[in-house]
């Protein structure tokens, strides 16, 4: 297989309005790889063919997509991640948050989206919405108000980790945790949950991450055959499959093989900057595509869903499933930012990045703090970093963004 790369116009910010004509965009940009191109597949027919699955007696999920898919999935639910709607999503979504829901401007831009989406798709099939609250404020708040517009909201009550969790206690919220999730099934099938069936699905989802790892290991050698967008999407689907699990690990399967005898993909600026991206899985897929044309390259990843690690072993599936969620073993982390350093010290050692890509969505407080403390940490080991702030709605990027993405590749060059 022979990659060149060749003079064509390279597509302008305003060519490029919307998520999907981004993933086209990449899309045609990946030609040389039939993995890469059934991911984005994967990916564009997630929601209506999980819709098309309740219309004909199946079930489905609004559900995070990180932490909670095999529970879904040994339930015989399809999980459908709330980061769709961000990118499938109407650009009236922001003006019935404000104008319906009465939102502030300054509202988190992920909670005005949801809402306004979910508003938007009353008329759709998916009802059921799984939530954690320990989310934030403003997205309990949301829960309440969507649940009075006619959708179901099945809570779960979790637990932060603090800076200082002592043994005793990290077991009584792991306790706490598997308790609430066993109620979950409850309230969802009317029955107890079958362990055998979450047994099954753990030991998935440790394959998948498995074969996960072994395609950004293969990738740290050639980091443009999977440029930015497509790793992003990678590691989402590595989270919930895209509603087709034996699809998606049969596609891992391919790429895998893919990369083992992939010639290398240069960059068009003749070299390539590895980096680091921390935080969100951002929505402005324009951000990625900036990277790579500016000769970037993400390669360690630190986000919600983790690949790093698998699922802890535990007496019961459902106490490893709150093992993963809390982080006990260094993978999905609730709490503390300060949980998650040594984690992001290892990926960018480990993957070479020069410098730190902090994304968080505009208007959360949450993730402003949390980048805060991260963005000191790194400061003081001399990690070069940016905060970068984002929407959650369907857009193009803005101009500003684009432009300080730009300047700090060219400063690590």
């Amino acid at each position: 297989m022979s990659i060149t790369i060749t003079e064509e116009k390279i597509t302008t910010r305003q060519e490029l309005e919307s998520q999907i004509e981004y993933i086209e965009q990449s899309k045609r940009d990946h030609s040389y790889s039939p993995a890469v191109v059934k991911i984005y597949d994967l990916a564009m027919s997630y929601v209506e063919d999980a819709e098309t699955h309740v219309r004909n007696g199946g079930r489905a999920i609004w559900a995070t997509g990180i932490w909670d898919a095999p529970l879904m999935y040994a339930l015989d639910i399809v999980p459908i991640s709330f980061t769709e709607l961000g990118r499938l999503g109407s650009s009236d979504a922001m003006m019935l948050a404000e104008d319906y829901f009465q939102f502030p401007k300054e509202t988190c831009s992920m909670v005005s989206a949801l809402l306004g989406e979910w508003y938007l798709r009353l008329n759709h099939p998916v009802k059921d919405i799984v939530v954690f609250n320990v989310a934030c404020e403003p997205m309990n708040i949301g829960w309440d108000l969507i649940a009075a517009e006619g959708y179901n909201v099945y809570r779960i009550e979790s637990v932060n980790r603090p800076r200082d969790n002592d043994p005793e206690r990290l077991a009584e919220q792991v306790r706490f945790l598997t308790e609430e999730l066993a109620d979950l099934a409850i309230r969802l099938t009317g029955k107890p949950l079958d362990p055998a069936r979450l047994q099954y699905e753990i030991e998935r989802v440790n394959r998948i991450i498995s074969k996960t790892r072994q395609i950004i290991e293969l990738r740290k050698d050639n980091p443009l055959y999977i440029k930015s967008l497509a790793t992003m999407f990678l590691l989402m689907g590595a989270g919930h499959y895209f509603g087709k699990p034996e699809e998606f690990e049969a596609t891992l399967d391919l790429l895998i093989d893919e990369l083992k005898v992939a010639d290398y993909v240069p960059s068009a600026r003749g070299k390539v900057v590895q980096l680091a991206w921390v935080g969100g899985r951002g929505q402005e897929f324009g951000v990625y595509k900036t990277v790579d044309d500016c000769g970037g390259a993400i390669t360690a990843w630190s986000t919600p869903n983790s690949w790093t690690h698998e699922w802890p072993e535990a007496e019961n599936p459902l106490e490893a499933m709150a093992k993963q969620i809390l982080g006990t073993t260094g993978g999905a982390v609730i709490g503390s930012p300060v949980h998650r350093l040594k984690r992001i010290e290892a990926l960018i050692e480990e993957y070479g990045a020069k410098g730190i890509l902090f994304y968080s969505y505009v208007g959360c407080s949450f993730a402003g703090v949390h980048q805060e403390v991260q963005r000191d940490h790194f400061h003081k080991l001399g990690i070069p970093s940016i905060g970068l702030e984002g929407s959650f709605q369907v857009g193009p990027p803005s101009g500003q963004l684009l432009t300080r993405v730009r300047a700090f590749i060219e400063m690590l060059s």
